[in-house]
């Protein structure tokens, strides 16, 4: 028998034997559930941990990643039907909806398909810290007497649990830079650089689990510990101090514009994620445009407040950007980062000053719109509408949105050379790029944009709850599709003008 053949029984062979260890972790924690009636909170961290050490494992006992990947794949839709259909309580049923079980081999899955050749450490590292330092913040926050709670997504950490998150973090990434990535990947890194890389990614991901939400801490943990880890070791060392000023560049204007009530706590600790990725990784040709668009649109948030308190029981959301805002505006811009970082061209870039243009004249269109002394109109029917209306539309509005455009473009511009040889063609492409994806925004407003109507006054608006504790009702559009979709579509929009210009130029 050929060794590669003995190799591939033998990865079948290790397969079964933790499929049958996992499935015995599972059935004995229910068994022990049921007998000494214990904590669904428990079982949870208890599978959650043994799980994560027994598949943590796998890279070195099995070398072929394909039983790996039919496995995880098989796991995560055998465990959405479990949570659909109520099967093994143990496991899912708890006091909030979570999908942190649908999360976990899914992680493994995309992780296993894109690291299993020459960075099986990472993915050990990124395994590891799901765990054994999400596992052990939840119990260090549950169990601490008096701790410090906050809530900046929907549930409630601690600050206790944090702390226990970035001190687990740090010292699984710390030792295994220093010493599974030599052992298994044969890839030296220095205590030093260990140390100086551990405290800057166990940040990053402690942030993750901070801002998660049902479960999703099981996705965006492992998957940004894995893309930074992969970051600092494949680039040299005055790039990774680059970097480190950029994850510091982010901390700091999330800090402030905390103080300056720019950024509720999700808004803020999402634009540290956001920071990280662009200041980071993408320097300073992606930095100045997104610094931009969102120094000058949260001045403009504040500019005439009087004015637009008329507006407040309209629009969804008021001037201090939360999570969800942050993400409809930076969200592909961040993704577009990534995807450059490993896919280097100017397509990629300009569809990032497309997206970034497009958000910006979409802010500036409004903020300077309601200014208007004329009454907007309908951007489908040209109607006139009440001012705040979803899909209207002024001059006035129309021409803040060019400006954001412009200045979003000119900045890009200044900061990279990418525009050079298509002189002045393509960065007023890119301006029409920002313009198209504001229009676009206001006519999806528009039209499927949900509406909801007030059972007390009657006012048509965007909000959930109208007159102080009166639930609205769906009058238009599509519940769904509330004003961050919105403004995603319009950030798709202008990258997708954008790169459509790019591959007719080229």
């Amino acid at each position: 028998m050929s060794t590669t053949k003995w190799l591939r029984e033998m990865d079948w062979f290790w397969l079964a034997v933790l499929l049958l260890g996992l499935g015995s972790i599972i059935w004995l924690t229910e068994y022990v559930r049921k007998k000494i009636n214990l904590s669904v909170s428990i079982t949870r961290k208890l599978v959650h941990m043994l799980t994560g050490i027994f598949i943590s494992s796998t890279p070195f006992l099995i070398h072929d990643r394909i039983p790996l990947l039919v496995v995880s794949g098989l796991f995560t839709i055998v465990n959405i039907v479990a949570i659909h259909r109520g099967w093994m309580p143990g496991l899912h049923k708890t006091e909030r909806k979570t999908y942190g079980t649908v999360f976990y081999p899914l992680s493994f899955f995309i992780l296993t398909l894109l690291l299993w050749d020459g960075y099986k450490s990472i993915l050990v590292i990124s395994m590891l810290i799901m765990a054994l330092g999400d596992a052990f913040a939840a119990i260090i926050g549950e169990h601490v007497q008096s701790p410090a709670n906050y809530k900046i997504s929907g549930e409630q950490k601690s600050l206790q649990g944090s702390f226990a998150m970035f001190g687990m973090s740090f010292l699984i990434i710390f030792g295994g830079l220093s010493f599974l990535s030599s052992t298994i990947d044969h890839i030296q890194v220095s205590p030093f650089h260990a140390l100086w890389y551990a405290l800057i990614i166990s940040l990053i991901v402690t942030a993750c689990e901070a801002l998660s939400y049902r479960g999703s801490d099981n996705l965006s943990v492992p998957l940004s510990a894995a893309f930074f880890i992969h970051y600092v070791i494949s680039h040299s060392v005055a790039d990774n101090l680059a970097f480190s000023f950029g994850v510091g560049l982010a901390l700091l204007i999330a800090a402030v514009s905390i103080y300056l009530k720019f950024l509720k706590g999700s808004g803020a600790v999402s634009t540290f994620l956001l920071g990280a990725v662009v200041f980071g990784v993408g320097r300073w040709e992606f930095s100045l445009p997104l610094l931009l668009f969102f120094v000058l649109s949260s001045i403009l948030s504040k500019l005439g407040k009087q004015w637009k308190a008329r507006f407040a029981d309209t629009f969804q959301k008021g001037g201090k950007r939360d999570l969800g805002q942050v993400l409809a505006n930076g969200g592909l811009g961040g993704l577009l980062v990534v995807l450059w970082n490993f896919f280097p061209n100017d397509g990629i870039y300009l569809a990032f000053v497309g997206s970034i243009a497009a958000v910006t004249a979409d802010t500036w269109g409004t903020e300077i719109g309601v200014f208007s002394k004329i009454m907007p109109r309908h951007i489908i029917d040209f109607r006139k509408v009440p001012p705040g209306t979803s899909g209207g539309v002024t001059l006035l509005g129309f021409l803040g949105g060019l400006a954001g455009s412009l200045v979003i473009v000119y900045v890009s511009k200044f900061a990279t050379t990418r525009y050079d040889e298509y002189l002045w063609v393509l960065p007023l492409i890119i301006v029409a790029a920002g313009v198209f994806g504001s229009i676009v925004d206001s006519i999806v407003g528009a039209t499927i944009q949900a509406q909801f109507k007030c059972p007390n006054c009657g006012k048509i608006t965007e909000k959930h709850i109208h007159c102080e504790n009166y639930a609205t009702v769906l009058h238009s559009g599509i519940e769904l599709i509330d004003n961050d979709v919105v403004n995603a579509i319009c950030a798709f929009s202008g990258a997708a003008f954008a790169y459509a210009a790019y591959l007719l130029m080229i």
